[in-house]
């Protein structure tokens, strides 16, 4: 009984509205994190360049956002639905 009340409170709650031809929630979740795990990273990246060219100075940021910039996307991803969906 203990490992389906834990089950119970890992799923995404039910939208009010749901019809069984919508997509499955999980892979929809899954899908918004990664395109903003990319989007995130790119952003990380751009900043890099920037600070490489002059245009910007990041200072003390700097290594964040090269850590930023060189973590894999399945990562990314993860810390977002946590960040998201606690």
């Amino acid at each position: 009984m203990n490992s389906s009340s834990n089950r119970d409170k890992s799923r995404p709650a039910m939208p009010e509205f749901y019809m069984p031809a919508m997509w499955p929630l999980d892979l929809q979740n899954a899908i918004v994190d990664w395109i903003g795990a990319w989007f995130w990273r790119r952003r990380m990246r751009r900043l890099l360049a920037q600070d490489i060219e002059g245009r910007i100075r990041l200072g003390g940021a700097r290594g964040v956002v090269e850590q930023g910039a060189g973590e894999p996307l399945r990562l990314i991803a993860q810390r977002r639905a946590r960040w998201l969906r606690p």
